[in-house]
């Protein structure tokens, strides 16, 4: 009985997860190109080059690109240290999500 409970339980969770996983690229693609936005604006507004912005933060131009332009999701401490270098709030960076 409890084999069989289980069995049912990771099928369902398996299901969920295949959901989410089919389900979420389409958002985060949408939500990194309006973060993206935002801290392009940001950065404009703060008069650095993504050059600049790179290097405070650690990465390359390239890849400030590949952010901005929603091309890359950015992790967690990423998004908070680019709020912090561009001297805006991590709500800001969601702006116009």
């Amino acid at each position: 009985m409890l084999a069989s409970s289980r069995s049912e339980t990771r099928k369902i969770l398996t299901q969920e997860l295949r959901d989410v996983a089919t389900s979420s690229p389409t958002f985060d693609r949408d939500l990194a190109v309006k973060i993206g936005k935002c801290m392009t604006v940001r950065r404009n507004f703060c008069r650095l080059s993504t050059q600049q912005l790179g290097a405070r933060l650690g990465i390359d131009s390239m890849e400030v690109e590949a952010y901005e332009q929603g091309e890359k999701r950015m992790s967690c401490r990423l998004l908070l240290e680019t709020a912090k270098q561009l001297k805006a709030t991590p709500r800001f960076l969601f702006h116009l999500a």
